[in-house]
Formats: C-alpha cells, sequence, structure tokens
C-alpha cells in the first residue's frame, strides 16, 4: 500500500514541477513585458514559490525521512541563463528551508542551495552548446550537494543512505523528464519565433513588411501624439539592377537597409513596402528635428560604399519625404510622404523635402507650400 502511495505522490510532485516549468518558461518566452528588471523579478518570485511548494509537498519516503525536488526550478532557471531571477529564487528557497526551524540542518541547507546555484551558472558556461548534456549535469550538481548536506546532517547511516537512494532515483527520473520538457518547450518557441520573423519580416532586408507597417501604424490618429511618416527610396534604383544584376541590386538594398536600423531609434517602426520602397515611423520629433533625423540618414547613404559581388563598390542616393502630424489617419499620412517624396524627385533627388501637416490648413488656402528642402 504504501508502494502506491509514494508513487502517488511522486505524480503529484511532478506533476506540480512541469506544470511550473510550463508557466516560468511562457514567461521566459513571453515578449509582453516592457521592463527586463521587472520580468526577471517575476520569474525568479514564481520559480522561488514553486521550489517552495515542491518543498512543503516533499514525499514521505518512510515513517521519519522525507525528500523533495526544491532544486527543479533552478535547474530550470540556470538552463535558461537566467542568472538574476536565478538568485532571487535561491535566496527564496533556501531562506524558506527556515521556516521548518532554525536549527544547524537548516543552516546547511541553506548553504547546499546557495551551493547549487552557484555551481549551476559555471555548469551553464561550460556545456552551453550541449543543451541536454548540460541539464544533465546540472541535475547531477543538484543531486550532489544535497548528498553532501544529507551525509552532513545525518552522517553515514542506513536512514542517510536509504534518502539518498530515494532522492537519487526520484530526482534523476524527474530531472531527466523534466530536462526533455524543457527542449520541447525551447524547440517549440524557437519554431513559434521564426515562424512569426518569416511571417513579420522581409525575406530579403529583415526589416517588417508591408502588413506589420499597416498593423502597427493602424490607429495613430487615436494615440493624440506627434508623429512622423519617412517615405525613403533608392535614386535610380533600375539603373542599378539593370548595370550591376538583380542579385546585386538585392546586396544594395541590404546594406540599405542595414543603415536605416542602425540609423533609427529601437522603438523607430522601419519597414519595406516594396522593390526599394521603405518607410519609417518617428514619433514625438519636431520639425527641424526630424528633418535632422533623415539628413543624417540620407548623407549616411551617400557616402556609403555598397558592395557587390563581381564588380566595385558603388554609391548610391536615397529622396526621403516626410508627413508630420498629428491626430491623422495613417493612410492620409502615408499619402503625404509620398508626395513629399515625389516632390524630392522632381526637384532633383538626394533631398529631404517634409510636408507639415499641422499647417494643412494654410497650404490649402495659399497653394504654397510648406515643404522644407535640404
Amino acid at each position: 500500500m504504501w508502494k502506491i502511495i509514494f508513487i502517488v505522490e511522486l505524480l503529484v510532485n511532478a506533476c506540480i514541477a512541469f506544470t511550473g516549468f510550463y508557466i516560468i518558461s511562457k514567461i521566459i518566452h513571453s515578449t509582453r513585458f516592457s521592463s527586463y528588471i521587472g520580468k526577471s523579478l517575476i520569474i525568479g518570485l514564481a520559480t522561488g514559490l514553486l521550489g517552495v511548494i515542491l518543498m512543503f509537498k516533499g514525499i514521505q519516503v518512510n515513517e521519519s525521512l522525507r525528500m523533495d525536488l526544491r532544486h527543479l526550478p533552478l535547474v530550470l532557471l540556470a538552463f535558461y541563463g537566467n542568472r538574476f531571477p536565478l538568485v532571487v529564487a535561491t535566496l527564496i528557497i533556501a531562506g524558506s528551508r527556515f521556516l521548518f526551524g532554525v536549527t544547524p540542518q537548516a543552516f546547511i541547507a541553506f548553504i547546499a542551495i546557495i551551493a547549487i546555484s552557484s555551481g549551476m551558472i559555471w555548469i551553464h558556461r561550460q556545456l552551453l552548446n550541449r543543451p541536454f548534456r548540460q541539464n544533465l549535469a546540472l541535475n547531477v550538481w543538484a543531486l550532489l550537494m544535497i548528498t553532501f548536506a544529507v551525509l552532513i546532517n545525518l552522517g553515514f547511516s542506513d536512514a542517510a543512505l536509504r534518502l539518498l537512494l530515494a532522492t537519487w532515483t526520484i530526482g534523476l527520473a524527474v530531472g531527466v523528464l523534466s530536462s526533455l520538457l524543457t527542449l520541447d518547450f525551447q524547440t517549440l518557441n524557437r519554431q513559434v519565433e521564426l515562424y512569426k520573423q518569416s511571417a513579420e519580416r522581409d525575406h530579403l532586408t529583415g526589416l517588417y513588411n508591408r502588413r506589420v507597417w499597416d498593423s502597427r501604424t493602424a490607429g495613430l490618429e487615436q494615440e493624440g501624439r506627434v508623429y512622423n511618416v519617412l517615405a525613403l527610396d533608392i535614386d535610380h534604383f533600375k539603373h542599378v539592377n539593370d548595370t550591376y544584376g538583380h542579385g546585386n541590386g538585392d546586396l544594395v538594398l541590404q546594406q540599405f537597409a542595414n543603415i536605416l536600423m542602425e540609423e533609427t531609434r529601437p522603438h523607430d517602426i522601419t519597414a519595406r513596402i516594396g522593390g526599394e520602397e521603405f518607410m519609417i515611423l518617428v514619433y514625438d520629433l519636431t520639425p527641424s528635428k526630424v528633418i535632422k533625423v533623415a539628413n543624417r540618414i540620407r548623407e549616411r547613404i551617400a557616402n556609403e560604399r555598397f558592395q557587390l559581388d563581381g564588380f566595385p563598390a558603388i554609391t548610391v542616393t536615397a529622396s526621403i519625404g516626410i508627413a508630420h502630424g498629428k491626430q491623422i489617419h495613417i493612410q492620409q499620412m502615408n499619402g503625404l510622404a509620398d508626395e513629399a517624396l515625389y516632390t524630392a524627385k522632381q526637384q532633383g533627388r538626394n533631398r529631404t523635402i517634409l510636408f507639415n501637416q499641422l499647417d494643412q490648413q494654410d497650404v490649402a488656402a495659399s497653394h504654397t507650400s510648406t515643404e522644407t528642402t535640404t
């Protein structure tokens, strides 16, 4: 009868561990957090709580001995390389041992948990590119530290040996299963991320595609923020394709896109709309400041040497049209930016034209341009 109870308790602990692993892994891979520190703290607290639950749900080996799987959540964080959450979870799990009494045994258990986490950081570095071997090594290291703690507390007694036998048997079994679960979850998340990138990113340049541009800019007029739409076009790009071939044209587009990524802020939205046409959404800049940004991009492009395959490096230029406004529908702003770009082309290319939508009434009344040419 006790064997059945033992197996049931083992399954309960394993289910708790696997459920906790799933929830924590979802948090680790989530992109919904705006603060890295806040996300790390939540991961650490959740992992620490899981360890405490596993401690209180310890498995009764016999009338006098219990074992628990509190080390398994630490293995998960060490595997993902989350050091700050690992420190937080370690302190919670190690400190909660004193809830059972402030005794010499509790201090030894506290030190064992600290040693487990410290060694896990080193193991993660050494076996970074061998995930299964790394996960197995993390589990074995934790069990070794637990073994030392048990032997120090109980000595080489029959009770200690029985406890260690149960700990290693159950710990390795659940540890290996949890490792496989973690690896499968990581593989699944990588595949989802690849599918997401292929759906959101332009295959050639790595910038956002037209679909993402439309979805990210929808509803801008409701935000109440000043924003700028930049329309960029490579001057005489057809000549590049005709002279050097479409393969080299693709190389130019890739290098052009790299410049855009380097010269824009992380929260700006940069997209390839099609062909040699690109769009950038820039928030909260005044007309004078956004012109400086556009001219910096334009001058960087004009001074760049674009590498080709089988031909000497070439230079290209770009024309930029800007629409500046607030609470204006994105389709209208896109059109105004395209009109400004067309004007830049008509005036000789390699220049920036800005149309200030906030002065739209004055422009419509006088038919004079409030565009700024640089």
